[in-house]
C-alpha cells in the first residue's frame, strides 16, 4: 500500500476518508474555497456509484446482472471500462483478465465478511468470447466478470477529473494504495509518497509525485487459509497458480488505471522480467521479491527522487 507523507500547514487542507469498494477512500484537497468538503462528498458520490454499477457482491448492481443473465444492456461507463480491460488483456498477453474466477479459490464474499469458502465451478476465460456492442455486453456461459483489477484505478482517474473541473489544482485521491496526486501539498511542495515495505509493513522508501498516478498490488494482506492451505487474491489467468516470486508491486504513471491493472500483470512474471515489463510499458516502478530483494528502474531515481527511510529522518 502506497501512503501519503504529509508536512507542516501553510494553506487550508481539507480531508476526508471514508469506506467504499471495499477499502478507504480518502480525499483531500488545497484550497482556502469554503465548499470544498462539498465537493469532497460529491467525489465520494461518485465512488458510491462505481461500487453500485461495478461490484460483484452486490446482486443487484449492473455486473452482477451481466454475469447472471450473460447479456445485459449497460452505461456508456461499462462499455468504456471493458474495452479498458480487453486493451490490458492484449497488451499483457492474457496476464490481465477480468475472467478469472478468485471466488474459485475462495474469495467468494465481501473480504470484510471472513467468509471464505471455494466455490467448484466451470471457468471459462477465453476472452475471445465477450462481445461487446454499443450499449450491450455479453459473455460466456461459463463466464463471469470481475472488475476488482481495474476498476479502482479508474475510479481514481475519473474523481481527479472531477475535483480538476471543480478547478482544484492541488490535491490527491487515494483509494486504498491507488493514488493520483495533483499539484502541490499544504507545505507548496510536490507530495511525497510513501511505500510500504510488504515483509515489515514500514514505510521504507519515498517518492515525490505531481501531477502522477501510483498503484500498489501484493499479496501479503487480502489472504486466507482454506483446509490449511494458503490463498492470495492475485491469481495467474494462464495457469490458474496463486503463487508468485513476487510480494507486491508498485508502478508510476500518468493513469492510475494503469498502474493498477498493470500491477497485476507484472506480478505474475519473474521479478527481471517484472521490471524489463515495466519500462516496456513507459512506466517506472519497484518491486519487493519473495526472497526480500527490492528491484526498481532507474526512473524513481531520477525523476521521482526516490528515497530509502536510512536517507531521510522524518520519514513516516
Amino acid at each position: 500500500m502506497t501512503l501519503p507523507v504529509l508536512s507542516r500547514i501553510i494553506s487550508m487542507q481539507h480531508s476526508k476518508t471514508r469506506k467504499l469498494l471495499g477499502t478507504l477512500i480518502e480525499i483531500t484537497i488545497i484550497s482556502d474555497d469554503t465548499t470544498a468538503p462539498d465537493r469532497i462528498e460529491y467525489v465520494f458520490d461518485y465512488f458510491w456509484s462505481i461500487e453500485q454499477e461495478f461490484s460483484r457482491f452486490r446482486p443487484d448492481s449492473s455486473l452482477s446482472r451481466l454475469n447472471r443473465d450473460k447479456i445485459a444492456q449497460v452505461s456508456s461507463r461499462f462499455i468504456t471500462l471493458m474495452k479498458l480491460c480487453k486493451q490490458r488483456y492484449e497488451e499483457t498477453d492474457g496476464l490481465f483478465n477480468p475472467l478469472v474466477q478468485v471466488a474459485r479459490l475462495g474469495y467468494s464474499h465481501s473480504f470484510d465478511d471472513g467468509n471464505f469458502e471455494q466455490i467448484k465451478s466451470i471457468a471459462d476465460t477465453d476472452f475471445s468470447k465477450v462481445l461487446i456492442g454499443t450499449d450491450r455486453i455479453s459473455i460466456g456461459e461459463h463466464q463471469s466478470l470481475d472488475f476488482g483489477g481495474i476498476a479502482k484505478g479508474y475510479a481514481v482517474d475519473m474523481a481527479a477529473a472531477i475535483l480538476l473541473a471543480f478547478g482544484y489544482d492541488n490535491f490527491f485521491v487515494n483509494a486504498g494504495g491507488d493514488i493520483y496526486t495533483h499539484g502541490m501539498n499544504n507545505s507548496g511542495e510536490p507530495w511525497v509518497i510513501g511505500i510500504e515495505n510488504p515483509f515489515t509493513l514500514s514505510i521504507d522508501t519515498s517518492l515525490i509525485l505531481k501531477n502522477t498516478a501510483i498503484a500498489t498490488s501484493g499479496r501479503y494482506k487480502r489472504n486466507w487459509n482454506i483446509e490449511g492451505r494458503n490463498y492470495h487474491h492475485l491469481v495467474n489467468p494462464l495457469s490458474w497458480e496463486n503463487e508468485s516470486a513476487i510480494m507486491s508491486v508498485t508502478l508510476v504513471g500518468r493513469k492510475c488505471v494503469d498502474c493498477d491493472s498493470l500491477t497485476k500483470s507484472i506480478f505474475h512474471l519473474s521479478p527481471d522480467k517484472g521490471i524489463e515489463k515495466i519500462q516496456k510499458f513507459g512506466m517506472d516502478g519497484l518491486i519487493y521479491t519473495l526472497d526480500g530483494r527490492l528491484l526498481f528502474t532507474t526512473g524513481l531515481l531520477k525523476k521521482y527522487g526516490l528515497t530509502f527511510a536510512e536517507e531521510e529522518e522524518n520519514f513516516v
